[in-house]
C-alpha cells in the first residue's frame, strides 16, 4: 500500500476550544467545557474531550476512541456515523432532498469577518422537522472557518437543547505524529471480522 502523500492546500493545525453551552431551562447555568483539535497536514484529525478522544483518518475511514479512564482503543470503522466534516467555503452544492428524511438545510453564506485574529468566512446552515409540530433537535449550525488554516474558529449550534457556542484558537503547527497514534500500554479492541 503506498503511504498517504500530504494534501498540500492542508495545513497542519492545533487548537485550543472552549465550548460553552447555555441550556433552555430557566435559571440553567451555562456550562463550559475544554477541547483541543489538531489535524495533520496528511488530513489526520484528533479531538480532545477531556477524558475521551477521538482519532480519524480520512485516508483508511478508520477512527479510533481512545478512552483515558479505562486505557482502552476502540477501533470503530462503520459502528457510529462519522464525525460530520469541516464544512466547505462557498460553492456548496446542495444535496437533493430524498423522499421520507428530512429536506436538507438550507445553506446561507455569511460573508467573511475576523475572530480570534483570524479571518474567517462563515456559513449558515438551517434545519427543517419532518413533523412541523415538533422542532428539530438542532435548528441551525453556524460556522466560521479560518480562510488560511481551513480550521473552524467559531461555531455556535442552536437547537431545542439550548445553544452551544465553541471558540478556538487555531494556530499553524505540526502536531507530533503520536497525537493521531494509540498510546502506549492502551488495550486494542478492534470489531469482529465480517462473517
Amino acid at each position: 500500500m503506498d503511504p498517504v502523500k500530504a494534501d498540500p492546500t492542508v495545513v497542519a493545525v492545533c487548537a485550543e476550544c472552549i465550548e460553552t453551552t447555555q441550556h433552555a431551562l430557566p435559571g440553567a447555568l451555562p456550562l463550559e467545557s475544554q477541547i483541543r483539535r489538531f489535524r495533520a497536514a496528511d488530513g489526520k484529525l484528533r479531538v480532545d474531550f477531556g477524558k475521551t478522544s477521538i482519532i480519524t483518518d480520512p485516508a483508511t475511514g478508520e477512527r479510533i476512541l481512545l478512552d483515558h479512564l479505562l486505557r482502552e482503543a476502540r477501533i470503530l470503522m462503520d459502528e457510529v456515523p462519522s464525525i460530520p466534516a469541516e464544512p466547505a467555503l462557498p460553492g456548496i452544492p446542495r444535496p437533493p432532498a430524498v423522499p421520507g428524511l428530512p429536506t436538507p438545510p438550507d445553506v446561507v453564506a455569511l460573508g467573511k469577518d475576523f475572530i480570534e485574529g483570524q479571518e474567517v468566512e462563515g456559513m449558515r446552515y438551517v434545519f427543517h422537522a419532518l413533523d412541523p409540530l415538533s422542532p428539530p433537535s438542532i435548528t441551525s449550525w453556524e460556522v466560521w472557518t479560518s480562510t488560511k488554516l481551513q480550521m473552524p474558529v467559531l461555531t455556535r449550534t442552536v437547537g431545542s437543547f439550548g445553544v452551544r457556542t465553541c471558540i478556538c484558537k487555531c494556530t499553524p503547527v505540526a502536531p507530533p505524529a503520536s497525537t493521531f497514534q494509540v498510546p502506549t500500554g492502551y488495550t486494542v479492541i478492534r470489531p469482529p471480522l465480517p462473517r
